[in-house]
């Protein structure tokens, strides 16, 4: 029997008559998991149904419907094909008229096909289906097939499903002591294999048990006449107590992946002599099946599937002895996805195509964390970057400890559509100098001229770039690259994306930050990223798209804001230090074990993680703000105190802050900033003073620069015109806040619960609300009232001395 072609059966249905009252239309085979089998549809591999017309007469198949939703059975109407008797349709998945539109589950799912009175003809349970296996009926029986035949007759071998998967006992985990584990299944032959190479019939059968003195990955296989062997168990047990980090296992064929001569870690026989060694075993694009265990610090298995691996990563990453391992999903070898919350920081996020174990690249053996710092930081502090998620785990490969990994992700249209919702498929991704990952390039080359070219203080033009860019993101990546001294980058390590050519905005993708924070000898704390951006890699894409922003001036005075608000909250030498300690905290009981384990001298990695680096988190914004200053000529940079009186008068909006206060912050003279008091509930603003200058201001948004050090205040008075006084309790100095009509003086007056005076004296008052303080130490405890006199009326307020 022929396949019946979808052009050639629209013709035929023009000249044939058909007759319905016998049909016995039947979904003959079903395969929802194509990985590669060949349907006409190019180089894609959508899932596929076949329809057979067991009757003796032709169908119109227009006349029925498929649909994976029982409820909707008019979900699909199948399209006008005469279907002789006896001959096949193939319909596969798609956006034509002609292709279903839904997916089958290769997890499982229900397919129903109704009649034009919607009634069912067939309601078919589609099997859970392996990659390029298909689902079909042989004499009237489902059977599975791992040979398919769309469009013909299911005459392969036929099988009556999978082989149970076999159960190794105990758990895998941590075993101190080590284990003893067997292996068993229902029904079949069970064999397993601690090698690494993936069991199969001539792997020793799992007869009895097996004694565990050492890290080992047991793999089990089940057989069983009749059927296709069973899917993969495997149980990793790690001999020894955790050390307090998620531990990642791989299970892989030795020879493949270590053979002298054509292991793909290896560097082979054509490597070349001259570093990066290209020709190297470890630079081919090949990818070798692998059993991927993750556990959870405590023992936990999250995940246990076969993955596909491979060699990740650039020049510096692909020479270290320890190479980086990227690890993706496939439907020929498992689930299509790796589905786990990997990251405590989105834990949202459970769906991963690729996952990268990185070695730390340029960062390998000295502080090992130069990067996910950064990533981390952004995650923390919610910084508006697309970042990436990391995670320090221990690696074994085989059951060899392989040291210290960063579990990664990576960038590419799998990660931006589980990450952030994106069309996969519509989505543009560029790197660098404006080269393609996907899609077309002219978008964002459009963009960078526009930019380059355009007078941005004119708002339409401004209007325009506005639409297209992400411009508070873009304000918070180059902030940070500049604060981390990135000197890899801005014409290297960039990637930027957009969800489309006609929807959403480009915005920046966070990778790669290692050569930061003094990593190389060159690269000093100071090194100024104002001239290494525009001047040193001048010419760059995104050097020259940054300038042409910069050209418009409220442009410059909000991001030159944002970076001083960054640094004097995300990069305050506190802050920053205290992301630093938490790694290297997480790192103390493996780090040791990690340098080892690849022969690396111990002293780079103190001397990175608690000299150069803390160094760097201590000293590095005084050096940016004297850069900005030179840069754009300021006169200088002001330490100003944020405050609010009373404290519980109000909080305070600072640029694009809400600290705490007090609060104190550098920002450059010369570059106005934006602060409004908010006043709380049951107060009302009344005024600011600056640095004892005597101004009053009483706009509650203050838009200037201020040119010295000093005091900003917001003065918030209650609104039923009482006195404040805090702290209350106090156990010494007490501060009053209280209203004056006019400008004069107040007298305060103290006196103890027997209504003697034990304090007394007179303050200079302005208008509206003023501030004044008392001294009670030297008084014992007790209640106190404090009055205060002033334009002829009285304020009173208890006040308690612990």
């Amino acid at each position: 029997m022929q396949r019946a072609p979808l052009l050639g059966a629209l013709v035929f249905a023009g000249c044939c008559g058909t007759d319905t009252a016998l049909a016995q239309l039947r979904i003959s085979e079903v395969c929802s998991n194509n990985q590669g089998i060949d349907v006409g549809a190019g180089d894609a591999h959508p899932d596929w149904i076949e329809l057979v017309n067991e009757g003796s007469t032709t169908l119109d198949l227009s006349s029925y419907y498929l649909s994976d939703k029982p409820s909707e059975p008019a979900q699909w109407p199948l399209p006008l094909i005469a279907l002789a008797p006896g001959e096949y349709a193939l319909i596969i998945r798609g956006d034509q008229p002609w292709q279903f539109p839904f997916g089958v589950d290769a997890a499982g799912e229900r397919i129903v096909l109704s009649d034009a009175s919607l009634q069912p003809v067939q309601v078919l349970d589609v099997p859970a289906l392996r990659g390029d296996h298909s689902a079909g009926f042989v004499d009237g029986a489902l059977r599975f097939f791992a040979e398919p035949t769309p469009g013909a007759a299911n005459t392969t071998t036929p099988y009556i499903g999978y082989a149970p998967v076999p159960v190794i006992s105990p758990s895998g985990g941590f075993y101190p002591n080590g284990a003893t584990a067997s292996a068993s299944a229902p029904f079949g032959t069970v064999h397993w294999s601690t090698t690494g190479r993936a069991p199969d019939e001539s792997s020793p059968i799992a007869s009895g048990t097996l004694s565990i003195g050492g890290t080992t990955t047991v793999q089990a296989r089940n057989y069983a006449a009749g059927y296709l062997p069973s899917d993969a168990a495997s149980a990793t047990y790690i001999v020894g107590s955790g050390r307090g980090l998620p531990i990642v296992a791989l299970a892989v064929d030795p020879d493949s992946m270590f053979h002298e001569e054509f292991g793909l870690y290896m560097p082979g026989p054509n490597a070349s002599p001259e570093w990066p060694h290209y020709g190297a075993n470890y630079w081919a694009e090949r990818e070798l099946p692998a059993r991927f265990e993750f556990f959870e610090a405590d023992g936990t298995r999250g995940i246990a599937q076969d993955v596909g691996v491979s060699i990740h990563g650039g020049r510096r990453s692909r020479t270290n002895a320890q190479r980086p391992l990227r690890l993706t999903a496939r439907g020929s070898l498992g689930p299509e996805t790796i589905h786990y919350p990997l990251f405590p920081e989105r834990p949202d996020v459970r769906d991963f195509k690729r996952v990268i174990l990185r070695n730390s690249g340029g960062d390998w053996c000295l502080a090992n964390f130069r990067d996910g710092l950064f990533h981390q930081i952004a995650f923390h502090n919610g910084l508006d970057i697309d970042a990436l998620g990391f995670r320090p785990a221990e690696c074994y490969i085989n059951g060899e400890y392989w040291g210290l990994v960063e579990i990664r992700e990576r960038i590419d249209a799998d990660h931006l559509h589980y990450n952030y919702g994106a069309d996969a498929d519509s989505l543009l991704l560029m790197e660098e100098e404006n080269w393609s990952i996907q899609g077309d390039t002219s978008y964002s080359r459009a963009l960078r001229e526009f930019i380059r070219t355009a007078d941005l203080n004119d708002e339409a033009n401004w209007s325009h770039v506005e639409a297209q860019l992400d411009l508070h993101s873009l304000m918070d990546y180059f902030a940070l690259e500049m604060i981390a001294g990135n000197v890899d980058w801005p014409s290297n390590n960039v990637k930027y994306w957009k969800p489309s050519a006609e929807h959403g905005k480009w915005r920046y993708l966070m990778y790669d930050l290692d050569a930061t924070m003094v990593l190389y000898g060159w690269i000093e704390e100071d090194i100024d990223m104002m001239y290494w951006t525009f001047t040193h890699r001048a010419g760059s894409f995104h050097t020259e798209l940054l300038r042409g922003l910069m050209g418009r001036d409220e442009f410059r005075r909000l991001f030159l804001n944002r970076k001083a608000d960054l640094m004097n909250t995300v990069f305050s030498p506190a802050r920053f230090q205290a992301e630093v300690d938490r790694i290297t905290t997480a790192f103390a009981p493996v780090i040791d074990h990690h340098f080892s384990r690849w022969q690396c001298w111990h002293q780079a990695y103190l001397d990175h993680a608690f000299g150069i680096i803390p160094h760097f988190a201590a000293f590095r914004d005084s050096h940016i703000r004297q850069h900005v200053i030179d840069w754009y000529g300021f006169p200088n940079a002001a330490l100003l105190r944020f405050e609010s009186f009373p404290p519980a008068g109000g909080t305070l909006q600072i640029n694009t802050i809400a600290p705490e206060l007090p609060f104190d912050g550098w920002y450059w003279n010369g570059n106005d900033i934006d602060v409004t008091a908010v006043p709380a509930d049951g107060y009302t603003f009344s005024h600011w003073t600056y640095a004892d200058d005597g101004t009053r201001a009483t706009d509650p948004h203050l838009h200037r620069s201020f040119p010295i050090d000093g005091n900003l205040v917001a003065h918030f008075r209650p609104i039923d015109g009482s006195m404040s006084v805090f702290p209350n309790p106090t156990d010494g100095t007490v501060s009053l806040g209280f209203e004056a009509i006019e400008a004069g003086s107040a007298r305060i007056r103290v006196t103890d619960p027997a209504g003697r005076v034990v304090l007394e004296g007179s303050v200079a008052v302005g208008e509206g609300v003023n501030r004044a303080s008392i001294d009670l130490s030297a008084m014992p405890a007790g209640v106190y009232l404090v009055a205060v006199e002033a334009d002829g009326g009285r304020q009173l307020a208890r006040v308690v001395r612990q």
